[in-house]
């Protein structure tokens, strides 16, 4: 025999308020999300750091309270230390091309 189980919601009811960052999002790697996406220095639209404007305006009215970078299935194979110091001396990240990390002499 079944056994059932049974749950009162109470919308009046509250422990605490939920912070909204709970409901954020992430970019990745996927087709054009990024490069020729949300950035691309060069272009018209861009800012100074080559971030799309017309697209950051976009997402702004989505109202996501974070953006978290990398995420997703790409974060598995990020290494903050790739993506700081002068841009032309930084390793090449072709997106999901690369060698996972201990292949690089790294360790995930």
């Amino acid at each position: 025999m079944a056994k059932q189980a049974k749950m009162v919601v109470d919308k009046a009811f509250s422990i605490s308020k939920i912070d909204k960052r709970i409901y954020g999002s992430f970019i990745e790697h996927l087709g054009r999300a990024v490069y020729d996406g949300i950035y691309q220095p060069g272009h018209p639209l861009s800012n100074a750091d080559g971030f799309r404007k017309d697209v950051i305006d976009l997402v702004k009215e989505l109202d996501v309270p974070i953006v978290r970078y990398p995420g997703g299935n790409f974060v598995s194979n990020f290494y903050w230390e790739d993506s700081v110091g002068p841009v032309e001396e930084r390793p090449h990240t072709g997106a999901c091309m690369e060698k996972p990390g201990k292949e690089r002499g790294r360790t995930p």
